[in-house]
């Protein structure tokens, strides 16, 4: 069966590439399948609302070279599991600007956006590299996906 999935490309089709094509195989098959890491929370949504938790992960995606946002691993930036209900600067051992540290921020939907819309308006001197959000959809949409990925911070 796999040597006539690929007989459409010659080059393909000898012994040499009977393993890589095993392998494509099962890439393919992960692909399409359970290798999703968000599949339970997104059976969970709506199709309007799994649209919304796509467009938050993809809005999500640089905010990874900092964060981690579903572990405690310590970045640059402070890990974001458990964030909603905490007050800026909880994670133990990261070491957060004075400002972030005497800020009395507690993290929600708001002030996440208004942080997220002009970090340095919202707790100005603090240390977020990142450039501010300015589309209001792009930062609902990366809240929506926060508030579903990162859960409550164990310890923390």
């Amino acid at each position: 069966m796999s040597s006539r999935l690929f007989s459409f490309f010659p080059i393909f089709s000898g012994p040499r590439f009977q393993g890589w094509r095993v392998g494509v195989c099962l890439l393919a098959c992960l692909g399409m399948g359970g290798c999703n890491p968000y599949s339970e929370i997104r059976s969970e949504l709506s199709p309007a609302d799994q649209m919304r938790f796509d467009r938050g992960l993809r809005s999500a995606t640089p905010c990874w070279s900092c964060h981690d946002l579903t572990g405690d691993a310590i970045k640059v930036g402070p890990p974001l599991l458990g964030l909603f209900g905490q007050q800026a600067g909880f994670v133990k051992g990261f070491p957060y600007s004075r400002a972030m540290m005497a800020s009395r921020v507690v993290w929600q939907s708001g002030t996440l956006d208004r942080f997220l819309s002009d970090p340095q308006g919202l707790i100005p001197q603090n240390r977020m590299l990142s450039a501010p959000l300015a589309d209001p959809q792009q930062r609902s949409d990366l809240i929506f996906f926060l508030q579903r990925v990162s859960g409550q911070a164990p310890g923390h």
